[in-house]
C-alpha cells in the first residue's frame, strides 16, 4: 500500500519521524505492508485503497466535537460549551480523526483571543 504523508488539521508539519530521528516532511510517499492506523489524520492512501480488511478508526466519547455557528461557521466544543474561535468546514478536515492530545492542542491553536 502506497501512503502519502499530510499534517494534520490545523498544523503545519506531519510530526512523524524516521529512523534517522528527523521529521519526515509533509507530501513524502511511503510504501507500508499495512494501513498505519497509529498515524490517523496524518496520511492519505493513494494505492491499494480498498477497505476490505481494515478496522475503521474512531475516537469513541471524545470530550471535543464540532459544531455549526452559524451557516458556513463551525466551533469546535468541549464538553457542549465552545473552545475556538468560529471556522470554515475545510479548516476542521481530519479534526474527528485526531486523538484527544491532539484535538486539546488544535483547540488551544484556534481559542478566541481576548
Amino acid at each position: 500500500m502506497k501512503i502519502r504523508l499530510k499534517a494534520p488539521a490545523g498544523l503545519s508539519s506531519t510530526g512523524i519521524y524516521g529512523k534517522d530521528g528527523k521529521e519526515m516532511p509533509v507530501g513524502e510517499e511511503l510504501d507500508v505492508a499495512e494501513e498505519p492506523i497509529g498515524w490517523a489524520g496524518r496520511y492519505d492512501i493513494i494505492d491499494g485503497s480498498s477497505t476490505e480488511g481494515k478496522t475503521p478508526v474512531t475516537n469513541p466519547a471524545s470530550a471535543y466535537a464540532v459544531a455549526e455557528s452559524s451557516p458556513g461557521w463551525f466551533v469546535v466544543t468541549k464538553d457542549g460549551q465552545p473552545v475556538t474561535k468560529k471556522l470554515r468546514q475545510s479548516d476542521l478536515e481530519g479534526f474527528d480523526a485526531m486523538s484527544e492530545e491532539d484535538k486539546a492542542a488544535f483547540a488551544d491553536l484556534q481559542k478566541v483571543e481576548a
